[in-house]
């Protein structure tokens, strides 16, 4: 007899909720500036009906909601918890997981949501925009099924180390810059400036684009040892590549914030590069 998988077979449960959390920021993130880039939120938030049922994309709340996240995908990894024995046993692990996404969460959904069965009963919300946000959400939690599944298989399936490492690092970058967005809005809020009415300038995302690219390099680097150095070099070449962007394309540096920003993304990074326990000693 072959007893289910219990959780001396699949793992602890910490590094299992850090991982769920992890793909879902970072399929969140992906699926939701594409979505937003295709279909011009800011423009479709806008309209009649629709704005009575949405806050503007670049109100608080939205961008307090993004922040939140992590918290989120935290959610999903503590209700998965029981579930990876199943997960893990079936090769269609992944199509199974999107499934209950797609019946429970997105179709079925026991509110009035846009894009459910309910929704299109009950809301003045018009057929169109209940199909035009599907694509959306059906290819988010697609990309975060097969990322989970494909984890809980990765003890007796594994993925090339190359590829290991790529989506390590993706993940991890993503997550960290949850901490860019944590900062700016405390700098937004503490100087009196709130959230532009034209949401956030092009010209200002930019400036995350090299400190991104540099916590993808660190933790590619770093797949293998815990250097608290090699973070630390991560958080002055942030800084760095934050003060040069401003200088030459924003007009000015606002050295508070440069200096302080990328302190949070830094140790965020930290500590999901940390290796387990039985590893440390290697280091």
């Amino acid at each position: 007899m072959d007893p289910s998988p219990g959780p001396d077979r699949i793992g602890p449960a910490f590094p299992f909720l850090t991982a769920v959390t992890a793909y879902h920021v970072l399929t969140y993130f992906a699926a939701g500036m594409a979505a937003a880039a295709v279909f011009r939120y800011d423009e479709l938030f806008r309209m009649p009906v629709i704005r009575d049922y949405y806050n503007p994309v670049n109100s608080t709340s939205v961008l307090l909601g993004l922040a939140l996240q992590a918290a989120r995908g935290a959610v999903f990894g503590g209700v998965l918890l029981p579930l990876r024995g199943f997960l893990e046993k079936s090769r269609y692990g992944w199509l199974w997981l999107w499934l209950l996404f797609v019946g429970i969460g997105i179709l079925g959904t026991p509110a009035a949501s846009p894009g459910s069965l309910e929704g299109v009963a009950y809301t003045k919300l018009p057929l169109w925009f209940h199909l035009i946000g599907l694509p959306e959400i059906l290819l988010q939690t697609l990309a975060f099924s097969f990322l989970v599944h494909r984890r809980l298989r990765a003890p007796e399936h594994p993925l090339p180390a190359a590829a290991r490492m790529l989506a390590r690092a993706a993940a991890v970058a993503c997550v960290s810059f949850l901490g860019y967005t944590a900062v700016s809005l405390a700098f937004a809020f503490s100087s009196g400036a709130g959230i532009p009415e034209g949401g956030p300038d092009v010209r200002v995302l930019g400036q995350f684009a090299a400190p991104l690219l540099l916590t993808f390099g660190v933790t590619a680097l770093a797949r293998d040892r815990w250097w608290v150095p090699r973070h630390g070099l991560l958080y002055l070449a942030s800084s760095a590549s934050l003060g040069v962007y401003q200088a030459v394309v924003l007009g000015g540096v606002g050295w508070s914030y440069v200096l302080s920003a990328p302190v949070l993304p830094s140790v965020i990074a930290l500590v999901l590069t940390r290796p387990a326990r039985r590893d440390r000693k290697t280091i």
